[in-house]
């Protein structure tokens, strides 16, 4: 499919909103396609979708460059912060404004606006990402914009749509009641290859009529690793996904209308994935080699997915309830460490010495183990997730007279979550670049428990509307309760408030100017000691946004307060031992940005279009709290340290030469560079993470009405930087990637 002349955040939104939560109604176009002012972007059906600071990336900009990595889709949004790993995003570790961006456990990730992290309370990281090849859209809240959503809205939320179930429209039907769909049959089959051995098989068919409606679709992915392995061994990863969408409907041309919808799903992956980086020296060399000792990595995960949700439309009101099952099973076995617990970040960091030269020939399995120190501990991290609850939205929108407009929105969520951690360590020597168990080898168990968290959240708020101003008040409240079977503390409820005040004004026929405040919150997972205290911050957003059809412009500033910032222990990011799994303070933090999108499309002749677009976000994080923490990416903080992991300047620079048969298309990204640990700036040349310049190109040709080939260069210039530090040792970026495909489709 060529896509149409917009770019990656063509749909730039940005309104009043810094209140916890926005309802609200269509009232306006999307402003890249109409000099009307967009204050609430409303989905296919009508319904609400966003206010605030956002922005949605569409099927189109999804399909132009095929990405099957979410941080190669999210690095250009204004405001997201990716930190690499494994190169190909199967764990993602994203940062919103300034926070944490390990396994992404400080933001809040949905999937068809239901919470989708293995537990996303009592173990927010997110081991489990969903593949993005099967979605149609990827949506970004920021800031106030998140809040609806929740727990975690200081930084924002990312909300991954799925393809809807086709229903078929009734003739004459209102557009607001049942918009156009696809025909009542849509089937579409996507085959790529390319570097490395990938293959990608994805299909998606569903048919419906006016009051049902059935979409089925499976997507797999296979890669043979672009890393090679001492001695030889596989370093790929094999996933699969499949979905059932299913839904009955009353006549849909009724003011008052209900419905009932299923989604069932699975997913599995295997893949050969260490945490086992390299030392500086031999990174200068191969980057893409992986060290004899990495050889037993191994992830396997199991998911399954239900939902059922109930649609109400009673005139005014509209109330959709869902009820939601999510279950996972993953079990990793990797390299862990030392026996003499040697602090491997260290020792892969350090310049070469004697005793770390050793250490050092023993991982590359240049030297076999002598000594019981010498001992590798390889660990196997076995957990199992399971998340439920159900959830209610209930809008009710009234009309008045001299353009005034109230949209209240009231909102309830109750979420049980639980994971049963097992892990244990045995013991391997290395002889002769292999890994081998030890002499008198017994599993250690290091960790046996189970957290479980209960949590009732709601929230209810109003969006009035007076002629051209807005004012949104809002509430949304948090009651959580955890416990951990393995802490001596015991059970805490915890009640949080989070208010908010928004206001927009509209300056002129497209443009307008916005500022609000409103209080961001990260809970404590089970199990913490009573010093710990949540993440808390006073938020701050305001900024202008304008543009119509043509050229677009959207500027917003922000502060984030942290009264509280804290750190999540993983091994991720580089945790071991009695810490893993722990929360950590951090103290005070000031942490301030600024976020712009600017873009136009210019029209040729014989239907040509080129697109422009840029993204910018500067942002500055600093402590203003002295202390020393257990947390490894904090340390020994000074006042005036700078954040780890975030960048003063990133950007992106997109053009497109588009027709409707066919498209060409450029996307330059380019970072600062970062710090591995708070500290001071400038970036050490050292142990830091230096910049970071990409360029990626895609092609598309339409071959008649049912098929088009693509082709995708990935990191054309093939640039090698370190991208992290994290979890132990220098890790690369995907070296240049080169993807060819076919897809036919009945539409």
């Amino acid at each position: 499919m060529s896509p149409k002349p917009s770019s990656v955040v063509r749909r730039t939104l940005a309104s009043a909103l810094a209140s916890a939560l926005i309802p609200g109604v269509a009232h306006g176009q999307d402003s890249s396609d109409s000099a009307d002012i967009q204050i609430i972007v409303t989905a296919e059906d009508g319904t609400p979708r966003v206010a605030g600071s956002a922005h949605v990336i569409d099927e189109e900009a999804l399909e132009r460059f095929e990405h099957d990595d979410i941080h190669a889709i999210l690095q250009a949004v204004p405001g997201v912060t990716v930190r690499g790993e494994e190169g190909f995003g199967l764990r993602p570790n994203i940062g919103i404004r300034g926070v944490n961006a390990d396994r992404s456990a400080k933001i809040t990730l949905l999937e068809d606006g239901i919470l989708l992290a293995p537990a996303p309370y009592a173990a927010p990281a997110a081991y489990y990402f969903p593949m993005v090849t099967r979605m149609v859209s990827v949506e970004v809240f920021k800031g106030p914009a998140a809040i609806q959503h929740g727990p975690h809205t200081v930084g924002g939320a990312v909300n991954l749509i799925t393809a809807p179930v086709p229903y078929l429209p009734p003739a004459g039907h209102d557009p607001k009641l049942a918009p156009e769909r696809d025909p009542p049959t849509t089937a579409t089959v996507d085959l790529g290859l390319g570097s490395w051995q990938t293959g990608k098989l994805h299909a998606r068919v569903g048919t419906g009529g006016e009051r049902w409606g059935l979409l089925a679709e499976g997507v797999g992915l296979h890669s043979a690793g672009f890393k090679h392995l001492d001695g030889g061994g596989p370093t790929g990863f094999d996933r699969g996904e499949v979905m059932l969408k299913a839904g009955i409907r009353t006549d849909p041309t009724l003011r008052q209308r209900t419905g009932l919808e299923l989604k069932l799903g699975y997913a599995h992956e295997t893949s050969r994935e260490t945490y086992l980086g390299l030392h500086p020296d031999d990174y200068a060399v191969d980057p893409y080699r992986r060290y004899a000792a990495s050889q037993a990595g191994h992830m396997q995960w199991d998911r399954t997915l239900l939902e059922v949700a109930w649609p109400l439309f009673l005139g005014d009101v509209e109330l959709r309830t869902v009820a939601y099952r999510h279950d996972l099973v993953r079990v990793w076995t990797k390299f862990s460490g030392f026996a003499d617990g040697t602090d491997v970040h260290d020792l892969l960091q350090q310049p070469v010495g004697d005793e770390s030269g050793a250490l050092l020939a023993i991982l590359r399995g240049d030297a076999d183990s002598v000594t019981e120190d010498q001992t590798l501990q390889i660990g196997t991290n076995d957990r199992r997730y399971a998340a439920w609850g159900v959830q209610s939205r209930a809008r009710w929108t009234r009309l008045g007279s001299g353009g005034f407009e109230s949209h209240l929105e009231v909102g309830l969520r109750l979420h049980s979550d639980r994971v049963d951690r097992l892990h244990t360590s045995d013991p391997y020597q290395m002889r002769s670049g292999s890994l081998v168990p030890g002499p008198d080898a017994q599993s250690e168990v290091i960790t046996e428990s189970r957290a479980t968290a209960l949590a009732l959240a709601g929230h209810v708020h109003e969006d009035l509307v007076l002629d051209w101003m807005h004012v949104v008040p809002g509430l949304r409240v948090e009651s959580i309760a955890g416990q951990r079977d393995d802490s001596d503390v015991s059970t805490v409820v915890r009640t949080i408030p989070l208010p908010g005040l928004g206001l927009l004004a509209e300056i002129g026929p497209s443009w307008s100017t916005f500022a609000g405040i409103y209080r961001g919150f990260s809970p404590v997972p089970p199990g913490e000691a009573p010093e710990i205290r949540p993440e808390s911050s006073l938020n701050l957003e305001g900024g202008i946004r304008g543009g119509g059809a043509g050229p677009h412009l959207e500027l917003v500033g922000f502060v984030n307060d942290y009264a509280n910032l804290t750190g999540q222990c993983t091994i991720s990011g580089g945790c071991l031992g009695d810490d893993l799994d722990r929360q950590f303070n951090g103290g005070k933090v000031w942490m301030y940005g600024l976020e712009a999108v600017a873009g136009h499309e210019l029209l040729l002749p014989r239907r040509l279009a080129v697109p422009i677009e840029a993204t910018y976000t500067y942002s500055q994080g600093r402590f203003r709290t002295g202390f020393v923490s257990g947390f490894p990416q904090f340390g020994s903080v000074e006042i005036g340290d700078f954040l780890p992991y975030l960048p003063r300047h990133q950007g992106s620079l997109s053009a497109s030469l588009v027709h409707p048969r066919a498209s060409l298309g450029a996307v330059l990204f380019g970072r600062s560079g970062m710090l591995d640990e708070a500290g001071e700036m400038p970036v050490p040349s050292d142990v830091g993470i230096p910049p970071l310049l990409t360029l990626d190109l895609a092609a598309d040709l339409q071959l008649g009405a049912n098929a088009s080939v693509y082709a995708t260069v990935t990191n054309l210039t093939d640039s090698a930087p370190i991208v992290s530090w994290r979890p132990f040792g220098a890790r690369p970026p995907a070296p240049r990637r080169l993807t060819l495909g076919l897809k036919v489709y009945q539409r």
